[in-house]
């Protein structure tokens, strides 16, 4: 990836609505030259999709829950199970395998605490390797974001 690459990459994870022409005359290349750029990235798997930030609040989503999951065993085998779980919860955003006393991280926007219970015990009544949960609700959300930074000083 050269410099090139990075500003495409740079602008279009701060605005992926713009046109091929739009982008083009931003980062100062043709057309063409610049779609190739941009196919290219997404072939390499370097741009994964296109999407757009919905605010959750307008979509009745603000109950924004950051959950820590301590599970009693650790192997690929025995964190099977949650993990493939998670993945049919809408509402987890966000899962990560943590270090540390925690082994996974979750990022939930709910409707209610009512949902927040209800995946709760449907997550940990099917998985008996789950030890524990502990819950950070989020009071106010300061910064909202996606974009990867390229050139960190």
């Amino acid at each position: 990836m050269d410099a090139m690459d990075g500003k495409i990459v740079e602008i279009l994870q701060n605005d992926a609505s713009l046109t091929n022409i739009e982008l083009s005359e931003r980062v100062n290349l043709s057309p063409s030259s610049c779609l190739r750029r941009v196919q290219r990235l997404k072939d390499q798997g370097i741009l994964l999709k296109t999407v757009a930030l919905a605010d959750p609040d307008k979509l009745n989503r603000s109950l924004m829950a950051i959950v820590d999951v301590t599970l009693e065993r650790h192997s690929a085998d025995a964190r099977q199970g949650f993990m493939e779980q998670l993945l049919l919860e809408p509402a987890v955003g966000q899962a990560y395998s943590v270090t540390g006393e925690t082994d996974v991280l979750l990022i939930m926007n709910l409707a209610d605490m009512k949902e927040y219970q209800s995946i709760c015990e449907r997550l940990s009544n099917h998985d008996p390797n789950i030890v524990k949960f502990r819950t950070l609700f989020a009071m106010e959300r300061h910064k909202y974001e996606t974009a990867i930074p390229l050139n960190v000083t």
